[in-house]
């Protein structure tokens, strides 16, 4: 199989899982002779590229800059690929083992230990439609339910999107979820809390972590980030609870102002 052939599975591969995480196709030129493939996320970036006079197939990681990848590039996973001797089963294999690097366990903890571009207390710029499509990739008939919703309300109701289409889906999918489906769910969780605005973050705590069981909660939590590991436990202790709004205070009337008055 010709390396380019083998490049775009492999490539094509990597970037059907990543997109499940909000992550990004670039737009890059090719290397010399080195196909390059590029992801970025607000945070990470990953790439699949093909040194073709080593005949290696490489996926690499670096931290995202406010200028883009700050190629600082660390090698994950190099495979051999000839494509005098492989075949398309053998590009198959690679793509596994790449999709598995960026997936895993060890995905998720590369995340936790990459430095985040922005504050803690700064603001993401995602709002809640943009939080809903990313359940798209896991539940294919919100596709539908979003446009019902974009096409019958404005502003695009979030919460009560998020309450009554999301929370049921996310609540029947843990229970038959395998673990490695798990760590994905949540590393959505973790990628739009990190990019979301005030809004979407609240609607990830309030609406759909609280929607959970404690023992749904706990098979997410064990993934989450510390971000929304902390976040998440505050948010929880609201639940059963009506929360008041704040009443404004009382204004205080001088004895001038009460005097003029009269």
């Amino acid at each position: 199989m010709e390396y380019t052939k083998a490049f775009d599975l492999i490539a094509g591969k990597v970037e059907e899982e990543l997109a499940k995480s909000g992550y990004t196709r670039q737009k890059v030129a090719s290397e010399g002779d080195n196909p390059v493939a590029l992801f970025t996320s607000q945070n990470i970036a990953y790439s699949v590229t093909y040194i073709t006079d080593k005949q290696q197939m490489l996926l690499r990681s670096c931290a995202m800059t406010d200028e883009g990848p700050d190629n600082e590039w660390k090698t994950l996973a190099t495979w051999l690929y000839d494509e005098y001797v492989n075949n398309q089963k053998d590009a198959e294999s690679i793509a596994n083992d790449f999709v598995d690097g960026v997936s895993g366990a060890s995905a998720i903890k590369r995340a936790k230990q990459v430095k985040q571009k922005k504050k803690k207390s700064d603001d993401g710029t995602a709002d809640p439609k943009f939080l809903a499509k990313r359940f798209i990739t896991y539940f294919p008939e919100l596709r539908e339910e979003v446009k019902n919703e974009e096409d019958c309300y404005y502003p695009f109701r979030g919460a009560t999107f998020a309450k009554e289409h999301i929370a049921p889906k996310i609540k029947a999918f843990i229970p038959r979820a395998t673990e490695k489906e798990k760590e994905k769910l949540a590393g959505v969780f973790n990628l739009q809390y990190q990019n979301g605005d005030v809004d979407t973050r609240s609607i990830i705590t309030m609406v759909l972590i609280n929607s959970l069981s404690q023992e749904e909660y706990e098979e997410l939590d064990q993934y989450f980030d510390d971000d929304l590991t902390k976040a998440a436990k505050a948010g929880r202790k609201y639940i059963g609870k009506e929360v008041k709004p704040e009443k404004p205070p009382k204004k205080t009337v001088s004895k001038i102002s009460t005097l003029k008055n009269q």
